[in-house]
């Protein structure tokens, strides 16, 4: 009810620009009436439609946040004291020094702005026909000089968020793929049950265009997790961990370029549909799962080998067969080289919300130096999470709809892959469906990580094992059964006869 409230008399507060200017990742929003309307009878409807079932309050409250989220989208600050960790690099919160000098720009505290969106549109000097040398000269350097300013301003405001500047450059170094538009059609499927595989707004995004999807806004959110994914452990093989924007620009173009969204692209969205379609049962337009995308991304690394990656997919549980690693590692080299091997595991790690006796060793995936990332975390919308401070884990979002991206990225397509807008989202609310991904060098790297996950405290989400074992002969896992825990147990309450959750 209040949030009705907020939207009909439009008390919402947006989030304040610096240079007042839409951010790369986030489209201005204005207000207006009509929206408003629309927004106050969608709410009355749902809430209408569905007060008796049992599920109305979370569907309300969800549905409540995307709404409000187009109004009011403030950057988090840095209240905690505890570590930040991104990847395996861990960064002091300096939250006591913040909170000891604190910041105020112009008397109230705005969202960070992307130094890149601020350096695009205010370096930029104009000349025009009818000006004289001397006046563009002047004005050049005034427009220099506010560009300078406007940047300062930039990072003081960081400084006031309290979030350390190295760890906000680690977020920014992290490649960001997002939603895109105008791309060639991948064609429809002329499977009658193609339609119903869809989503409601899928179908009404697509309805009368008959060449084929031009944009996977609505649908491919896990796709480009999963893209985000790869690409990061790509630039972690190539450009190094320590890489930074600006560094190396050449080897990170040609990086991109492997995921354009084009059909010749090895990783592109199209090549990512294609197989879903032939090997996944996921037909275009569907939302892809985990256990989808990791297959996807084991075929079409398996089908370029010159990213020089291979990947070792488990789909559907976090079960490791160190046999089986190195001959994923060793199978296209004539010296059993070991190559670089990214480990996907698609695991479920509860029912409705992440069981807490996981959130331990979730938190401690993300600490290894060989992680790359999350990629899922929401009910039928997926985050690429990267890190974690305490029990809020950060992530970059990929439901943000940009134009394609070429396969020759030109500085403003690289721009649009980059970001250092900070989110976060507390561990008691993400998905229990999700893909970890590691990056593993050599053979003395991963016997490293086996023992960082054998060392982990809590709840084990990772099992790492010598040998697969061969189902046939009913052969199970030593001490599977014990493992097994129902919720009750989990959280140390008596089982009082009632459902399990």
């Amino acid at each position: 009810i209040d949030v009705v409230h907020l939207i009909a008399s439009e008390r919402v507060d947006r989030r304040p620009s610096l240079t007042r200017r839409p951010t790369s990742d986030r489209p201005a929003v204005h207000r207006c009436p009509l929206l408003n309307r629309c927004a106050l009878l969608l709410l009355g409807l749902c809430a209408g439609v569905r007060r008796d079932s049992s599920m109305a309050h979370n569907d309300l409250t969800r549905f409540s946040k995307k709404i409000v989220s187009l109004f009011w989208d403030p950057l988090p600050k840095n209240e905690d004291a505890s570590e930040i960790w991104c990847l395996g690099r861990r960064y002091d919160s300096r939250y006591h020094e913040h909170r000891s000098q604190p910041s105020k720009i112009n008397g109230s505290s705005s969202s960070a702005v992307s130094d890149s969106d601020v350096s695009q549109a205010d370096s930029a000097v104009v000349t025009e026909a009818n000006q004289k040398p001397e006046e563009s000269a002047e004005n050049g350097k005034n427009d220099l000089a506010n560009s300078k300013i406007d940047l300062n301003c930039a990072g003081s405001e960081e400084e006031a968020f309290g979030w350390p500047p190295e760890f906000l450059d680690d977020l920014e170094a992290r490649i960001w793929l997002t939603y895109r538009n105008n791309f060639p059609p991948i064609p429809k499927s002329n499977d009658p049950g193609a339609s119903s595989a869809m989503s409601f707004s899928t179908k009404l995004r697509n309805w009368g265009n008959q060449t084929g999807f031009t944009s996977d806004t609505g649908w491919g959110c896990m796709i480009r997790s999963g893209q985000s994914l790869l690409a990061n452990s790509l630039a972690v093989l190539r450009l190094g961990r320590d890489w930074r924007v600006g560094q190396d620009e050449h080897q990170h173009k040609e990086l991109l370029s492997l995921f354009a969204d084009a059909p010749e692209a090895p990783f592109s969205i199209h090549k990512f549909v294609e197989h879903g379609a032939q090997a996944c049962g996921k037909h275009p337009g569907e939302w892809f799962g985990p256990s989808a995308t990791a297959r996807s991304l084991q075929a079409l690394t398996d089908r370029y080998s010159a990213a020089g990656i291979r990947v070792y997919a488990r789909p559907d549980d976090g079960d490791v067969y160190a046999d089986s690693v190195f001959a994923t590692a060793t199978q296209k080299d004539a010296d059993d080289k070991f190559q670089a091997t990214l480990i996907v595991l698609g695991v479920r790690l509860g029912i409705d919300r992440i069981t807490p006796v996981y959130h331990a060793a979730l938190k401690a995936a993300l600490e290894m130096p060989q992680s790359v990332g999350i990629a899922g975390g929401r009910p039928s919308s997926s985050h690429y999470f990267i890190g974690h401070q305490a029990d809020n884990f950060f992530y970059l979002d990929p439901h943000t709809t940009k134009p394609s991206l070429s396969s020759q990225p030109s500085p403003e397509d690289i721009q649009t892959c980059h970001t250092r807008r900070l989110r976060r989202l507390n561990i008691s609310e993400m998905d229990p469906s999700m893909l970890l991904g590691f990056l593993i060098h050599s053979k003395q790297e991963f016997e490293e990580w086996r023992k960082a996950v054998a060392e982990t405290t809590g709840k084990a989400i990772i099992h790492v094992h010598d040998k697969e074992v061969n189902y046939a002969t009913g052969t199970e896992r030593p001490g599977a059964v014990d493992e097994v825990e129902t919720w009750d147990e989990a959280t140390g309450e008596e089982d009082d006869g009632g459902d399990e959750a």
